[in-house]
């Protein structure tokens, strides 16, 4: 496979190359193979993509693609004794086939040049793709392409009991025999789990990765005609665990050819800065060990947690100050008020009838809110995150620093929040939801039986009609309320965390309000 791609690019059919370093592969410096790609793959009457909707991309010139991505990628671990401080390659060349849905401007000449490539959610057993409708109105908005990578081979079983003849062929399978492998179990034995199969090797992801980014600057690969300018990595919740880890250990060694990073930063959503074995078979390092944190040079990394992650996922024990540094630029914004999981994209997900078909659900209608509050938290999330996306860009191709916000106030012993007098969280970047409520946002709900992940959608507790008369008057209470959503909206425009045109969308969002 090597000589097949040192020759296609020595014929000038492949132009371009990546490498990654020796402190890596403790070996001499070599490139990485560029995978090899087949589609789009054919939409029919009877097979279509696994993926959500909920979008209509056709009225904003958007196409969809799906197609699948091969290659071979190595397993790394630390070192005989676990003490290396690079990765060490433990197995070489293991296959793979994954897959990737792409959605482009029908016009290539509208493209803005930036690529987004987001590591599937893996953790409800099929492929939940998070970020993309978070946001998705700034990303079309600006013209970038998004890429949807299948990133763990428990979502790829559940895929082919979607499809078999669709997604039959992906495959992550582990490269050592089972009597080889110090973890997991075999599909008949008691307690097995596609999450940890011996069947399988999650530690695939960190080539496939890199290999599907340089794919996307490929002149011949899926993006051909399209003028690719910068490559960036998103990820949320679990595969921001994922993003964290890639950025620590070995997005810095992914070079390509001229001396570029295969990707030019980094956006880890509710990934509470926590990493994750690099194999299955090993444990997650703790945030104290320096391998858990970015290097000393690294492209701009930002960081957005929620306030459903500060304790959850332990984001409060992986807090690290903002960097200015334009050769390790880093922010880490804490949303107040939001919850682990925005509602918001409940309406954005692959047809139910195709979810059921995983296998791997509660009874329960997918994404059904199962919490024993009234409401689940209704916090939007999405105005923060497109303004942060928004930033991001500006930072790496213009050198524009995003804001800076406090994180959420914690008590000195760091063990609970610090609240106002509604109930909602000091600090942290703020919104006129929380500067000019009208309910209290708790970042937890409790789960009721079968709703696992009900805690993540948290709760909300709207206000009293007596309230909101004592916060905004008998007299022309809507008004006043709406005017002061409008100064608090225009000042976040201001600072940077907010675009103009979610201002004006909450402030339209205030107007129908009713207050009392």
């Amino acid at each position: 496979m090597m000589k097949k791609v040192l020759k296609a690019f020595a014929a000038g059919t492949i132009t371009l190359s990546v490498m990654i370093c020796s402190s890596v592969y403790g070996q001499s410096e070599a490139f990485v193979k560029i995978p090899d790609f087949e589609g789009p793959i054919p939409i029919t009457e009877t097979s279509h993509p696994f993926t959500v909707g909920g979008t209509d991309l056709a009225a904003n010139g958007y196409v969809l693609e799906e197609y699948y991505v091969s290659g071979t990628s190595n397993v790394y671990d630390w070192g005989e004794d676990g003490s290396a401080e690079k990765p060490q390659v433990r197995t070489a060349d293991a296959p793979y086939t994954t897959r990737i849905v792409v959605r482009k401007p029908q016009n290539t000449g509208s493209f803005s040049g930036n690529v987004w490539v987001e590591l599937n959610n893996p953790s409800r057993g099929w492929d939940v793709e998070v970020q993309w409708p978070v946001v998705q109105e700034e990303v079309m908005s600006s013209r970038d392409i998004w890429v949807a990578m299948t990133a763990k081979p428990n979502v790829i079983a559940a895929l082919k009991r979607v499809d078999e003849e669709r997604y039959g062929k992906l495959s992550m399978d582990n490269p050592l025999p089972p009597e080889e492998q110090t973890a997991g179990l075999l599909p008949g034995e008691e307690g097995y789990d596609e999450n940890l199969s011996k069947l399988y090797e999650n530690g695939l992801v960190w080539d496939m990765f890199s290999q599907v980014g340089a794919l996307m600057r490929d002149n011949n690969g899926p993006l051909a005609g399209y003028d690719v300018k910068y490559v960036f990595g998103t990820g949320e919740s679990q595969t921001g665990f994922y993003l964290n880890t890639y950025a620590a250990n070995f997005a810095e060694d992914a070079m390509l050819e001229e001396g570029k990073t295969v990707y030019d930063g980094f956006i880890s959503a509710s990934g509470a800065g926590k990493v994750i074995a690099i194999n299955q078979a090993l444990e997650p390092l703790g945030p104290d060990d320096p391998r858990s944190r970015l290097p000393q040079k690294h492209v701009p990394f930002m960081r957005i947690d929620s306030q459903g992650d500060i304790f959850r996922l332990g984001s409060y024990e992986w807090r690290r100050e903002d960097c200015d540094d334009e050769d390790a630029g880093y922010r880490i914004y804490e949303i107040a008020g939001a919850p682990h999981g925005p509602s918001y994209i409940m309406g954005y997900q692959p047809l139910e009838t195709d979810i059921l078909k995983t296998g791997n659900l509660p009874s329960q209608v997918p994404y059904q809110y199962g919490g024993m509050e009234e409401k689940a938290n209704h916090f939007y999330r999405q105005y923060m995150e497109k303004a942060m996306y928004y930033n991001f860009k500006e930072w790496v191709i213009n050198g524009t620093l995003p804001p800076k916000a406090e994180p959420i106030e914690v008590t000195e012993d760091g063990t609970a929040f610090v609240y106002d007098e509604h109930g909602n969280v000091k600090g942290g970047v703020r919104s006129p939801a929380l500067d000019v409520p009208t309910a209290t946002y708790r970042e937890l709900a409790t789960e009721m039986e079968g709703q696992p992940y009900a805690w993540s959608f948290g709760s909300q507790e709207d206000f009293s009609t007596s309230k909101l008369q004592e916060l905004y008057g008998v007299i022309e209470p809507q008004q006043t309320y709406v005017k002061m959503v409008e100064e608090s909206a225009d000042k976040l425009t201001e600072e940077g965390f907010l675009l103009p045109e979610d201002a004006a969308a909450i402030s339209v969002q205030a107007q129908y309000t009713p207050i009392p």
